[in-house]
């Protein structure tokens, strides 16, 4: 089950700006790449150190830096001091409870995004992104050593093509393009589940029926948290009067606010459905209930006449009338299985079984 809040907070009382890491992901070793290219260059390389990105930023390509984790502040502090970042931003990476965000300062403009996807299918995994952009530069941060921005790389890989023509702007409308699309494929999956929960709770609902609604219901308002603030992020991405952004940035950046708007509609409808579910469960269980006394109404009818009749004659008087007649005890069997089928008779015209 995701968890709503972080499972670790920041002690009270900190300064502005001081890194205390978050997080779950406190095994995962920093670790640098570099992407650099031009229209007609490409060089990518991997495990590379502060110094050589530091090195690459101000030539005049353009320059991707990916730092995988974020859970040694001492090395954040580092990277930070060298490509001159705010403190206010370092401690935004390293605090990855952070809800989404856009922030600018100076001539760079800094964006705090949830990546969400599904482990096994079962779990939903909520990540921080952090991603700042200058003239020609960009830097991402994520939380552990697997790239969400692998079809990114790909792209950029196979030669001229519209990143490759474009600025850093650009290039941070691709990862933001991405993140959404991510979103796309964790409701697509989450579609099947609720199919696959409705139809239980309609044919043969369980106690751990309701457990996995109220899971989905969890995950409801973990995938409301993470992507209602997007479109407050793309949307004022949109607006920003500053040379970094171009106008034909602008221009996709509206398809990306458009694709949020759309994923946020699914989620409302995905919460009414599990709305919906709790009812769903409830009336399947007073069915099944109403059922059951049903048959034991109907059983206990049919033999209140028989119990009669037998502890009529199970009375120890010496003088009854049928006591010593021959055929009694056949006759009275007998009368006794007409009483219960002329009864099944009767309910079943009144289809009440």
């Amino acid at each position: 089950m995701v968890r709503l809040f972080p499972k670790k907070s920041r002690p009270v009382g900190l300064p502005p700006g001081s890194l205390l890491y978050t997080g779950t992901a406190t095994n995962v070793k920093v670790r640098l790449s570099i992407v650099e290219y031009t229209e007609t260059e490409f060089i990518e390389k991997d495990d590379v150190s502060i110094e050589e990105c530091l090195m690459r930023i101000d030539s005049p390509s353009m320059t991707w830096i990916q730092v995988y984790g974020v859970s040694d502040p001492d090395t954040i502090a580092s990277i930070g001091k060298s490509f001159k970042l705010h403190d206010l931003f370092l401690e935004d990476i390293v605090s990855t409870g952070q809800r989404s965000k856009l922030d600018i300062f100076k001539n760079q403009i800094f964006i705090v995004t949830r990546f969400l996807q599904y482990e096994d299918d079962k779990t939903l995994k909520d990540e921080q992104i952090s991603i700042l952009f200058g003239p020609n530069y960009l830097i991402s941060f994520l939380e552990g050593h697997e790239d969400p921005f692998k079809p990114i790389k790909e792209r950029l890989r196979q030669g001229s093509n519209r990143i490759r023509k474009q600025h850093s702007d650009y290039l941070a409308y691709s990862l933001l393009d991405t993140i959404v699309d991510y979103y796309f494929i964790v409701l697509e999956k989450v579609d099947v589940h609720l199919d696959n929960l409705e139809e239980e709770l309609m044919k043969s609902p369980k106690p751990t029926t309701l457990q996995q609604v109220q899971y989905a219901k969890r995950d409801m308002i973990v995938l409301r948290k993470a992507i209602w603030p997007m479109r407050d992020v793309v949307n004022r991405f949109i607006r920003l009067e500053t040379p970094l952004v171009s106008s034909t940035t602008q221009i996709y950046l509206q398809d990306v606010h458009d694709h949020t708007v759309q994923t946020i509609d699914i989620i409302e409808s995905f919460r009414d459905v599990v709305g919906g579910m709790i009812d769903i469960y409830l009336s399947s269980i007073n069915i099944r209930t109403n059922d059951i006394m049903k048959v034991l109404t109907i059983v206990s009818t049919i033999f209140v006449p028989l119990t009669f009749i037998t502890s009529l004659y199970g009375m120890n008087f010496e003088h009854m009338p049928e006591l010593h007649f021959r055929w009694g005890y056949p006759l009275v069997l007998l009368f006794m299985t007409g009483i219960a089928a002329g009864m099944l008779l009767f309910f079943r015209r009144k289809k009440w079984i």
